[in-house]
């Protein structure tokens, strides 16, 4: 039974029995209608007070936002209401009743019914202070460090994993605390205004350039109830990336060190020219070669996991791979070359930066370049550079999150950096050898040929300027040529970081294609049908938590890695996982940019079970994992 229907069913019943007494011409008095909706709303009451006590306590919550602090008000005046009206109710049910004996029940029954709210609503708190502060342990397996990353990352992915039966049984990792500020500042150093974005097209890779490349991966671009919304779409609009600038003989900026403040459109300078060199000496030099300049992505965890707790890793890597597109697209559009340096010190590029690697962890590297000056654009079937001497790299952090302040998201943050990666090994790549790593190739009989992609040139940086997460669509069907595209651009310039990732999608309305489950093969430009005829937007909306923009989309994209495929990353299984969830935000950007160029609507999310979510397509687990959703439709 639908979610709504288990709330509304005791209104339900209610105006039933309502309705009985009508038709019996013996309709109730206004006076027992008020008793009856007094009942109701104590109840009522009682269940909402006690939900949201219960999901406060357990940090799913903020306990100060505004809507809440409203929802507070009106508990206590309701409370307030209810309290003068059950001695009316009392009299409707006990009126007949007279005796110091009745008058005696009444008062302990009052007593034991005051009580019983105060216990059953401590209960909640109880029980969600517990799941909010209890702790995943992971225990650090011996075996080579490659393994065990691996290890620790799969716990992480399972721990982290939604499923309607795990709610009470599952516990998040640590007390997140209020949020940080929304904005990162250097108090007293030196600030440099940049030019505004878009204002010329840029010919030459200078200062002027580097500011539009940053203010269309990172920039504010619109400000709406209080929130400063960015280039970028963000897990909550809580935009956890942070953007740092190492320069060497960029025209236009002292060669140093600087940090991106994307709310004034600033930077900050952090170091000398000094500084700067340990980023660029923490890949291999053949790497950044030509470059001119080093952009470091990092996330401040925090800010995404008071909201979102043990999932945040996976937030702040989607979220930061639909920056990482915007970053390549604008700097391609400028006339620039973007390559993600995959082989860096995260430590070495921690220090240089001066942040606390347990609070503030560095994601990304990637080289800037003008194309003349030999910065090739790299893919992830191209190797970059051979894994460095191990001499070259810290020692690895304990992986083990006791005593971690992030819990579960420390640890898995170590395990996916560098210093854990190891040469390859079959005892790396947790696959069932009974199952085959990859899907059979499918049959020409089964596939469904797309039309081709019509040839364009879209202004790039004006989508992105412009680009809305879109949640309400229109009723008509979506024109299959408009599918085709966005899905040929999602995978047109190949993998830049993973070779991981599986394109998937739900049909709900599309002109020319029946409804169902499709899989994408790129080289084929075609569909493989999963489950197809078959109505699926009842049970895509139920995975995604019950969310109407998926519900209410054309075509749902849903987008899975192939653990075989990323456990074969040359940087080690769990450097692949994290380079997965990358390029899995990489491909879902490529869908908002591909629908802003074409007017249509597209929203991500990242909030669904995972168990229900594989179940459209029918993919195992053991082979891959669901990591991200996407809405497409056009505009209501």
């Amino acid at each position: 039974m639908p979610k709504i229907l288990w709330v509304a069913l005791p209104l339900l019943l209610a105006a039933a029995v309502l309705a009985v007494q009508v038709l019996r011409r013996r309709a109730p008095s206004r006076h027992a209608i008020n008793i009856g909706a007094s009942v109701l709303l104590l109840a009522y009451v009682a269940t909402t007070a006690g939900l949201g006590i219960f999901w406060v306590a357990n940090q799913q919550l903020p306990v100060f936002d505004w809507h809440y602090l409203f929802g507070y008000g009106t508990v206590l005046l309701v409370s307030l209401h209810l309290v003068f009206n059950l001695p009316v109710v009392w009299r409707f049910f006990f009126a007949r009743q007279r005796g110091p004996a009745v008058e005696a029940r009444r008062g302990a029954l009052g007593v034991l019914g005051t009580l019983g709210v105060l216990a059953a609503t401590g209960a909640a708190f109880v029980l969600g202070l517990r799941h909010g502060r209890s702790e995943l342990k992971i225990d650090t397996p011996a075996g080579p460090p490659a393994a065990t990353a691996l290890a620790i990352v799969e716990r992480f992915h399972a721990f982290s994993s939604h499923s309607r039966t795990g709610l009470l049984a599952r516990a998040p990792g640590v007390d997140w605390g209020d949020p940080p500020p929304s904005f990162k500042r250097h108090a007293g150093a030196a600030r440099m205004r940049l030019p505004p974005a878009g204002a010329t097209r840029r010919t030459a890779f200078d200062v002027a350039a580097l500011a539009d490349v940053l203010w269309h991966t990172a920039g504010v671009t619109d400000t709406r109830g209080g929130l400063a919304l960015r280039a970028s779409p963000s897990s909550g609009a809580l935009f956890s990336t942070e953007l740092y600038v190492a320069a060497r003989t960029l025209p236009g900026l002292t060669p140093g060190l600087w940090h991106y403040d994307s709310q004034s459109h600033a930077i900050e300078r952090l170091g000398e020219a000094a500084a700067a060199e340990p980023l660029f000496g923490a890949a291999a030099d053949t790497m950044l070669r030509g470059t001119t300049a080093l952009v470091v992505a990092t996330a401040v965890f925090r800010r995404t996991g008071h909201k979102y707790r043990d999932r945040t890793y996976r937030y702040v890597l989607a979220d930061l791979g639909h920056a990482l597109e915007n970053l390549r697209v604008a700097a391609g559009s400028l006339g620039m070359q973007a390559r993600f340096v995959t082989a860096f010190d995260e430590a070495s590029v921690a220090q240089a930066l001066g942040v606390d690697e347990a609070e503030e962890g560095v994601l990304a590297l990637i080289a800037l370049g003008a194309r003349s000056a030999g910065v090739a654009p790299a893919t992830a079937a191209t190797p970059q550079a051979s894994m460095p001497s191990a001499s070259r790299w810290r020692s690895a952090p304990p992986l083990a999150t006791g005593g971690a302040a992030l819990g579960v998201t420390a640890a898995v943050h170590a395990a996916t950096s560098l210093r854990s990666a190891a040469p390859r090994s079959s005892a790396s790549v947790s696959v069932s050898a009974s199952a085959p790593a990859t899907m059979p190739p499918p049959s020409l009989q089964e596939l469904v040929a797309l039309p081709s992609a019509e040839a364009g040139a879209p202004d790039w940086l004006r989508v992105i300027a412009t680009r809305r997460s879109v949640r309400r669509y229109a009723a008509t069907a979506l024109p299959l040529p408009a599918l085709a595209a966005v899905l040929s651009h999602m995978t047109r310039d190949g993998p830049m970081l993973s070779p991981a990732v599986r394109v998937n999608v739900v049909v709900h309305a599309v002109a020319g294609l029946a409804p169902g489950a499709y899989r994408y093969e790129s080289a084929l430009h075609a569909l493989v049908p999963r489950r197809v005829p078959m109505a699926l937007r009842d049970g895509t909306r139920a995975a995604a938590l019950d969310q109407d923009v998926i519900g209410d989309a054309a075509a749902v994209f849903v987008l899975s890695i192939d653990r075989a495929a990323f456990a074969a990353d040359p940087l080690g299984p769990a450097r692949g996982y994290r380079h997965a969830f990358l390029e899995a935000g990489l491909v879902g950007e490529r869908i908002y940019l591909e629908a802003g160029a074409r007017r249509l609507g597209a929203c991500a999310v990242g909030a669904f079970y995972d168990d229900e979510a594989a179940a459209l397509f029918g993919v195992d687990p053991v082979r891959e994992w669901v990591v991200h959703f996407a809405a497409l439709g056009p505009r209501a």
